[in-house]
């Protein structure tokens, strides 16, 4: 008989030593003993102040060695808190490690099985046909593919435990004497040190950002993220895995210092704010990390993409995702509008969630990935309120920085692009208009809801997607949807509350969908003038687009998931040029919608 080549056998991987929990534990213990320290650094500086009640050589030498104290204490502080974060990319690692190593041992269990039912095969076949002898070669010879497979499975995996446990060892030796602790570089891991030099300037782009990243191990990676989270936290061109890391870090750094404050009595007015903003996020991000897309077992997890809670006067930054930021095939970012801010995010997250659950299930089963993102410094007037409108610079600066934002996410893909849709409620549909045309905004698809007016775009035309991908959804009882400029007898000539044309007029040139609430207001008479009769305008319509079972969300979710053919088209806006524009859809019954029902979305 021919011989038969069978691969060796390969014995199960060893566990890598420790526990995640007991890592963050340690974190968690280093990081309040940060607090503490940075505390008595901040009284002892306060301590070193002159003051005019105490004067003299001895006033003198206090101050001294006031200033002394927090000049001694303020480096441990940090250091002692750059450990700590560090400890926590350990266990997150860790965690990665453990879960890898579970389905590395069970590949090498189905190996050592199949391995063993050849060798007693070809132990038995003592007289085979030819025909059964190449089967076993087929047989031996897949085996000894898979064999060389797992081998650099091994390798890597080992590999990277060592290059884990060298971090930690690092991390802790780089700052174990008084010495090093008080030092400006103190617990910075020497991995860092070496790469954060080559570190392109926000300057040159998103790309030079993602490309440089790439070139990076995953070793120099996660030291750079322990490091300098606030630099990665926020740097477009990043994987968001690796921005939400970093922010992550951030938001438990916070959350652990300012409650330490909290219950001693000595949080600031400004600290004060910025802890409301990080438990706001900590809400937010467990609603996104818990999120289960109902009927099914789907735990897409949560992102959180942007953390930076001083931002705008203590307003803050953020922007969470629900599901796979870096790999999905169609990816939403929502802008939202007036009075937004950091203490909003839970609301918004669940918004996500919501788009998210219609993208899927009324889409073609490509994956998805949403993201609320609030990265701009919303006005906080009302579009009513005379004296308090909304300036439309905000948009101009919003437009920018969502170009930006989403130029990052573009460059942290760029072999793996994503559909992506830009979702502008309210006023941040000006901001996204101020993006599509000033910014060439680097999306597929557009869909402005509840829009006051689109800034410097007098039709669709002049977004940088182009007319047949701008999508627009107006609930005919929506005040503010009505601002928007149209017809002869103009509203901003008229009233001047609107912030350009409104996109759901005939003339703008977008498609309009089906929008209306079915609990939409309608008041039991109507109010007249100009020989018009005005439906029931009123501000709960127009926070009702992201509902769960609405027209507008289906319909958002049809756009999303690239299927914006099969959206459910409603009737343009139209200017009876001698009084105000008609609306047809405040004649129409709403339908309710309910995921996956039927194609179109009606509820059975």
């Amino acid at each position: 008989m021919t011989t038969i080549y069978v691969p060796p056998t390969i014995d199960p991987v060893e566990r890598p030593e420790g526990t995640p929990a007991a890592a963050e534990t340690l974190s968690s213990t280093l990081l309040s003993n940060a607090a503490r320290i940075s505390e008595f650094a901040e009284e002892a500086a306060a301590l070193a102040s002159p003051s005019y009640l105490w004067v003299g050589d001895a006033a003198s030498a206090y101050s001294s060695h006031a200033a002394a104290f927090a000049e001694k204490h303020e480096p441990m502080a940090a250091t002692l808190k750059r450990v700590a974060r560090g400890v926590d990319v350990f266990a997150e690692q860790l965690r990665t490690l453990l879960s890898d190593h579970i389905d590395l041992n069970g590949e090498i269990s189905t190996y050592r099985r199949d391995r063993k039912d050849l060798m007693a095969d070809v132990d038995a076949a003592d007289d085979v046909t030819e025909a059964e002898i190449a089967v076993l070669q087929e047989r031996a010879r897949r085996l000894t593919t898979r064999y060389s497979w797992l081998v650099l499975d091994i390798s890597s995996f080992g590999q990277r435990v060592t290059a884990n446990e060298d971090f930690l060892v690092q991390l802790f030796t780089g700052a174990d004497t008084a010495a090093e602790a008080g030092q400006a570089d103190g617990g910075i891991d020497p991995l860092a040190l070496a790469a954060i030099g080559g570190m392109p300037a926000a300057g040159d782009g998103p790309k030079k950002m993602a490309e440089w990243w790439a070139g990076l191990t995953e070793a120099e990676q996660d030291a750079l993220i322990a490091a300098y989270p606030e630099r990665f936290g926020s740097a477009d061109g990043l994987p968001s895995s690796a921005r939400d890391d970093a922010n992550r870090l951030l938001l438990d750094s916070d959350l652990t210092e300012l409650r330490l404050k909290e219950e001693a009595g000595t949080l600031t007015s400004d600290e004060r704010q910025r802890l409301e903003n990080a438990e706001a996020t900590e809400k937010a991000l467990k609603l996104a990390d818990d999120y289960i897309v109902p009927g099914t077992d789907d735990k897409p997890g949560g992102t959180l993409w942007l953390y930076d809670p001083d931002a705008f006067d203590g307003d803050g930054r953020v922007a969470i995702g629900v599901g796979d930021l870096d790999t999905a095939d169609d990816v939403s970012i929502q802008i939202p509008g007036i009075r937004t801010e950091m203490d909003d995010a839970p609301y918004y997250a669940q918004q996500a969630a919501d788009l998210y659950e219609s993208a899927r299930y009324n889409g073609d089963g490509s994956s998805v990935a949403t993201l609320f993102w609030l990265g701009y410094d919303t006005p906080a007037g009302d579009l009513l309120e005379w004296g308090e409108v909304p300036l439309e610079r905000y948009a101009a600066d919003g437009g920018d920085r969502l170009a930006t934002a989403v130029d990052g996410l573009r460059a942290s893909r760029a072999d793996d692009p994503a559909h992506m849709t830009a979702i502008g409620h309210s006023y941040g549909s000006t901001a996204t208009s101020y993006a599509a045309t000033e910014h060439d905004l680097a999306v597929d698809d557009i869909a402005l809801v509840g829009s006051p007016g689109t800034g410097p775009a007098d039709s669709a035309s002049d977004f940088s997607v182009g007319a047949d991908h701008v999508y627009v959804g107006r609930n005919s009882s929506d005040l503010v949807a009505t601002l928007g400029d149209e017809g002869w007898v103009g509203k901003d000539w008229l009233f001047d509350a609107g912030l350009g044309t409104d996109p759901s007029s005939e003339d703008f040139g977008a498609h309009r969908f089906e929008a209306e609430a079915v609990d939409r207001q309608r008041s039991t008479g109507t109010a007249r003038g100009f020989g018009y009769d005005f439906p029931d305008y009123n501000f709960d319509d127009h926070i009702k687009y992201f509902d769960r079972d609405s027209e507008s969300l289906y319909n958002l979710g049809r756009i999303v998931d690239g299927q914006a053919d099969d959206i459910n088209a409603a009737e343009h806006s139209y200017d009876r040029w001698w009084d105000f524009a008609q609306d047809p859809e405040a004649d129409r019954t709403p339908t309710a919608k309910t995921p996956g029902s039927s194609k179109t979305g009606y509820r059975e």
